[in-house]
């Protein structure tokens, strides 16, 4: 994936998209492609992504950089669809990021009905994207009555500390990076105090702050276009003038004398549609060389002046008076104009250059270029993060696969993901009437499928004579046995993989390990440098990825077994971009213990050495100092296995199974496997209980290892 940031807030009203514009324009002046994504919007065409787009000259499409609005967010977590959103986001997300350097990802803006759930969501689009949190904090929550004395700035300015501290820790929970802060919105006068303060205590929380920007007044005025479009207003007159910044709001309800001596210059009033001599009163002040003007007039009530005096207001004004007519009566007007927040648009170049200068003088973009959030892929990976990059390796060089159990349903419906998605070219095995008729049975669409019956097959006579060659001559089986052989779809498939006709195969959904795997170990057999077959399980935990090897096949390996097992596990762990690290495990560590397991593991990490020099292994370990960063400290300092380990090697089949379940249930880990290793071309086997998700993954496993062949 492509490097990012995710900025987002705790709260509406941070200007996490002003502050997100600015960044994207100071990151373009040192890297060559900034992208902009906003994995969740507000529905329709997002205003902050029309943003974007037109105010930094983005080509993305708005669907591209925008997939998926908060009501499909509400409709997935009501169907229990949600999983499949996140996966529908991260697709979108590797798509964009292809063509950029780096991608600022925008988080969601606190509206409406999910609000409360926002949190949860903004975390989990960062852990699944890989994207280390910037938070954007409102300074405006610790200026107390105005922030007037730096003893009650400093009493506010704890309390936004702890906020962020909250932040930070819900983060944490849901294994995500929080990277730094951004504090927004301080007061002029007290900027240097709000920053002092809270750099301070963001580094006792152990996070950056990246800079303190000060209130801009030309940012938070509001202008006439914006309340017209949060009243839906009906615009009279003015139109040229609607970009007008409206200082202050008052109600004409007194007499036209104490309306213009109390409304200051530049306000917005909201007045009754039919006073009409306040609105004549209005108007005249309006072109008046000594009285103060109004900016603009809303006219409430759904009411208007009579037609004549209406055409007087008009022709004395020139038509260039902003007046609105809203429905609502006078009050709620008031308070709904009050209520209008200014929002960043495209076509505001002064507000542009304004953000774009505040961020640039105040926010210190160098510790995203030094630490190496820009340039550089995150070693964390959520399970789904891994199951895409499994189908995007697969993608890169299409691969063919056989599935010897054509009938089944569940193989079916993966093979029309599989088709759709362009994962692999597939070949389905069995009467092929009763294929097909499934498939129009089950309603789906496998163009391009082939389908082939073992017992009418054109193959299925030379495959026999080759079985014959490929036994012979320990075995010597008689031709009448290899031709039956050769019409059970299994042996058929394993041997279409054999000779070239596919590239891998995976069984198992109605058939067992036993019957799966004994063709291949018949006459596929193991690579050059291996004496075994063996298999890994790819351990998805919410935060990374593990290999644990072998869990399922050898009941007690030797330490020559051993070596190999873990030589194999490296190369699978490093074909799916798993840096391999690996850990040999024992009940004892280091030199402490002795006997014939700890001695064999001894031996079985030295053979490890011998054969791969280049390889990262330790052993014996423990598992807790392999994998606790805190314990390889205290057992194994100088390890640079200990701690950080990626690869785990079991000492036996015992070990292995029950460790791989007891995480699986215990840390809620999704178990990719067996994925077996050691073989000359890919075959792998399917639990019988599997669904159609574990299919299509372990196709897409099978293929990426056919890639490597």
């Amino acid at each position: 994936m492509s490097s990012s940031i995710f900025v987002t807030a705790t709260q509406r009203g941070s200007g996490k998209s002003a502050v997100t514009l600015g960044l994207i324009s100071q990151l373009e002046r040192t890297l060559g492609r900034v992208g902009y994504f906003k994995p969740v919007g507000s529905g329709g065409v997002d205003p902050d992504v029309r943003l974007m787009k037109d105010a930094l000259g983005l080509g993305d499409s708005l669907e591209a950089m925008c997939p998926v609005s908060m009501d499909q967010v509400t409709e997935a977590l009501a169907q229990g669809s949600y999983d499949q959103l996140i996966d529908n986001i991260i697709e979108a997300y590797e798509a964009l990021a292809k063509g950029y350097d780096f991608v600022v990802c925008e988080g969601t803006d606190y509206f409406g009905a999910m609000a409360s759930f926002e949190f949860d969501i903004n975390a989990d689009l960062s852990a699944n994207l890989s994207s280390p949190i910037l938070l954007v904090a409102n300074a405006m929550d610790c200026r107390g009555d105005g922030c007037m004395s730096d003893p009650e700035c400093e009493s506010n300015c704890e309390a936004m500390i702890n906020n962020i501290a909250l932040a930070k820790e819900g983060f944490d929970e849901k294994n995500c990076e929080m990277f730094g802060v951004i504090i927004n919105r301080a007061e002029a006068a007290h900027q240097d105090s709000v920053n002092g303060q809270a750099a301070a205590g963001l580094d006792k929380l152990g996070v950056k702050l990246l800079g303190t920007i000060p209130r801009a007044e030309m940012l938070e005025r509001v202008r006439i276009e914006e309340v017209a479009a949060a009243l839906g207003a009906e615009v009279i007159s003015g139109h040229d003038r609607l970009g007008v910044v409206a200082q202050g709001v008052g109600v004409a309800a007194m007499s036209l004398e104490n309306v213009l001596d109390r409304l200051p210059r530049g306000c917005l009033v909201v007045v009754p549609g039919d006073r009409e001599d306040s609105l004549l009163g209005l108007a005249g002040a309006y072109v008046s060389p000594t009285i103060p003007a109004c900016a603009g007039v809303v006219m409430s009530g759904g009411l208007e002046p009579r037609p004549r005096t209406k055409e007087l207001i008009l022709d004395l004004t020139g038509h260039n008076m902003p007046i609105l007519k809203v429905n609502s009566n006078t009050y709620d007007t008031a308070i709904a104009v009050n209520e209008v927040k200014p929002k960043l648009q495209a076509h505001q170049r002064t507000r542009i250059e304004i953000v774009k200068g505040l961020v640039e003088r105040h926010v210190n973009v160098e510790p995203l270029l030094t630490r190496g959030v820009v340039g550089s892929v995150s070693k964390k990976m959520t399970p789904k993060q891994f199951l895409h990059r499994i189908l995007d390796l697969a993608r890169k060089d299409r691969r063919h696969i056989v599935l010897p159990e054509g009938i089944e349903e569940r193989i079916l419906r993966a093979s029309e993901v599989l088709l759709r998605r362009g994962v692999c070219d597939i070949t389905l095995l069995g009467d092929e009437e009763e294929v097909r008729d499934n498939i129009g049975r089950l309603g789906l669409k496998l163009d391009g499928v082939n389908v082939i019956d073992p017992r009418k097959s054109e193959w299925r006579e030379p495959f026999a004579r080759r079985y014959q060659e490929l036994r012979a001559p320990k075995k010597n089986p008689t031709w009448e046995l290899a031709y039956d052989l050769m019409s059970d779809p299994t042996y058929f498939g394993t041997m279409m993989v054999q000779e070239g006709n596919a590239h891998g195969m995976v069984s198992g959904s109605i058939n067992t390990t036993a019957n799966t795997l004994r063709p291949a170990l018949e006459f596929i057999k193991t690579a050059e440098g291996y004496k075994i077959a063996s298999s890994v399980f790819f351990m998805c935990l919410p935060d990374r990825v593990l290999v644990y090897g072998d869990c399922a096949v050898n009941p007690d390996p030797t330490a020559e077994q051993l070596a190999d097992i873990a030589v194999a596990s490296a190369v699978t762990a490093r074909a799916f971009d798993i840096e391999p690290l690996v850990a040999m495990l024992s009940y004892s560590t280091g030199s402490s213990g002795k006997g014939a397991d700890v001695e064999k593991v001894r031996e079985a990490t030295k053979l490890v050495k011998d054969r791969a020099p280049e390889l990262l292994v330790e052993g014996p370990i423990q598992y807790d100092a392999a994998v606790d960063p805190g314990v390889a400290k205290t057992k194994l300092p100088d390890s640079r296995v200990a701690g950080q380990a990626t690869v785990f090697i079991f000492p036996d089949l015992n070990s292995g199974n029950n460790t791989y379940k007891a995480v699986q249930r215990s840390a809620k880990a999704i178990a990719i496997g067996p994925v077996m290793q050691g073989l000359r071309k890919p075959v792998n086997d399917l639990s019988r209980g599997c669904t159609v998700p574990d299919i299509i993954n372990t196709v897409a496993i099978t293929a990426i290892q056919a890639q490597r062949k």
